[in-house]
């Protein structure tokens, strides 16, 4: 029997989590009585290739477009009309990645198409979100070639105007384009074809923001356990690592300063929220149903008010969720300790420098001290911080960087970052909206998008990332970059195990005691005299120098031993 809609979401999408706007949109279109099936094509390949073959690919760097490139090849119908640049040659361990899943590809889409046709749907919507866009068009092209009449509708990021009208102009087999918040749209776009299959609608379809997040249903996960389900053993058996859920839109930070680099966000940075009290039935309604009690939040940052709506309960409770949240840096250390509580275990706080000036750049809203403080504080508590360490951002200057490599080896005892990686001009972000005010003299698209497209394409609408057509002082200082490099490189070094070294101050027989296994430490054990415990606790928090009443002496001491660090003053 024929059903109504049919979703697929594409690869490269995650596997090990279900995603999130695909399942809000079934249970949105759900509510309205309309059937719908989730197509899973992503756990599909994850299945036929091998879970860890499919995650590098899915992890790997947008700089590669290595995703994209598996695709090419299906993405297109055969037409001597259609022309294209040939594709950068991969590095080789790129080059081995891509190798290991190339030949599952024509199979997966025979498999992924076999199975959409045979549900009959009269309308296929299809996800695209990162590396996913000439994958939906491989699918598009061959249920359209097949099943002329099913309406085709891609969905997702990468089709927000003006990318969605661009692309709209070489995938004459998709249908249409939605653009923004598709939450009540694409219901209301369904129920009329539906009705009409003749329908006369826009083939771009803008779509604006909700004003109110209650108007979004909860996701609906079903699929995705029914399709791991069916897949069996092919799959670990750990999937999937956490629910997605999101408690707001938009970015309060932004709508008041918005971030130099910041692509996120590209329909509308205001802010929208739940309740506290609705974003907690969703975590027990999603747990009760899956038995899943970890939740990787898709805010871009988690609202003021729950740390006195939602983290208090949550902290009272003898059972709660595990959650992961993004937040601004300048959490003070009892906020933290609420949501340690509360049951939050992992954070993205955006820290991506320890230089107050290059954090000035960003309009990130916090200083190089309170990222330490941050992080020492997460360090205490047991919160894991994930974070990258930027670089390129206009008007950086070499010192901003020099000074920060002697300041390392002091800090191995916190979390390091991910990468130490130079920035990529994002879509929607200000250095691309307007390169002019931060002199950039232009913007192009980044290498790896050449050849994904036909020669007559708009990549300059298509495209997401872009480099910049400028040079900083750390750009032309390759020497501080390689120190910096090696810098960073040695502090994950020492978290390899995952528990990294440890500074801290333990009672030892009712004496304080310091613990020190940093690779700089003069010993691993100090018993400490009572007037530097409490100069070091006094100095648990950011100060001047100088506006402390601490003996100069006892300060100097501290410093030289690296107990307490001496930071842009």
């Amino acid at each position: 029997m024929p059903i109504d809609i049919c979703l697929v979401v594409p690869p490269f999408a995650q596997a090990e989590t279900p995603t999130l706007g695909v399942a809000i949109l079934a249970a949105a279109c759900r509510a309205r009585g309309m059937t719908v099936v989730v197509v899973h094509a992503n756990l599909m390949l994850a299945a036929r290739t091998g879970y860890p073959a499919y995650r590098t690919v899915a992890n790997s760097n947008v700089a590669s477009m290595l995703g994209e490139r598996l695709f090419l090849p299906h993405a297109y119908p055969s037409d001597p009309g259609l022309t294209f640049d040939p594709p950068a040659p991969f590095p080789a361990q790129i080059q081995a990645s891509h190798d290991a899943i190339a030949t599952a590809i024509g199979p997966l889409l025979d498999d992924v198409c076999a199975h959409v046709l045979g549900l009959k749907p009269r309308i296929l919507g299809i996800s695209s979100s990162y590396q996913q866009t000439l994958a939906a068009s491989a699918i598009a092209h061959r249920v359209k070639t097949a099943s002329p009449d099913t309406r085709i509708v891609l969905g997702g990021p990468n089709a927000a105007s003006p990318m969605g009208e661009a692309l709209a102009e070489i995938f004459p087999w998709i249908d249409h384009f939605f653009s923004g918040e598709a939450d009540i749209a694409f219901p209301d776009f369904c129920e009329t074809v539906l009705v009409n299959s003749a329908a006369t609608l826009p083939r771009m379809v803008h779509c604006p923001p909700l004003t109110d997040m209650r108007s979004s249903p909860a996701p609906d996960f079903s699929d995705y356990f029914a399709d791991l389900d069916a897949l069996g053993d092919a799959l670990p058996a750990t999937l999937p690592d956490a629910l997605p859920v999101e408690t707001s839109r938009g970015c309060w930070w932004g709508a008041k300063n918005h971030c130099t680099f910041c692509g996120l966000n590209g329909a509308t940075m205001m802010f929208r929220e739940k309740s506290g009290a609705a974003a907690l039935a969703e975590f027990d309604a999603l747990e009760e149903a899956w038995g899943v009690g970890r939740f990787a939040v898709a805010d871009n940052i988690m609202p003021l008010r729950y740390l006195t709506e939602l983290l208090p309960p949550l902290a009272a409770r003898e059972r709660r969720p595990t959650l992961f949240y993004e937040v601004k840096a300048n959490l003070k250390f009892d906020h933290l300790a609420l949501m340690a509580r509360a049951g939050i275990d992992t954070i993205q706080p955006g820290i991506e420098s320890l230089s107050s000036p290059v954090l000035k750049l960003m309009r990130k809203g916090v200083s190089a001290h309170q990222n330490i403080a941050l992080l020492r504080d997460c360090r205490t508590l047991g919160i894991a911080v994930a974070w990258n360490y930027l670089y390129g951002f206009p008007g950086e200057e070499v010192e901003h960087y020099a000074a920060v490599v002697p300041l390392i080896p002091a800090l191995e005892h916190l979390e390091p970052p991910n990468v130490f990686s130079p920035l990529i001009v994002d879509r929607f972000s200000p250095y691309h909206s307007t390169p002019d005010a931060f002199g950039i003299a232009g913007i192009e698209p980044i290498a790896a998008y050449c050849g994904l497209f036909p020669r007559h394409a708009r990549l300059d609408a298509i495209a997401y990332h872009f480099k910049g057509l400028y040079t900083t002082d750390l750009l032309d200082s390759p020497d501080t970059r390689l120190a910096m490099g090696r810098a960073i490189g040695m502090w994950r070094l020492q978290w390899v195990t995952g528990a990294g070294p440890e500074l801290k101050i333990v009672s030892q027989g009712g004496a304080p005691v310091l613990i020190d296994t940093r690779r700089i430490a003069s010993a691993a054990r100090t018993p400490l005299p009572p007037e530097w415990d409490r100069a070091l606790r006094r100095l648990e928090r950011p100060h001047a120098a100088g506006d402390v009443d601490i003996e100069p002496t006892l300060i100097a001491e501290l410093i030289d031993r690296r107990y307490v660090v001496a930071h842009e003053g």
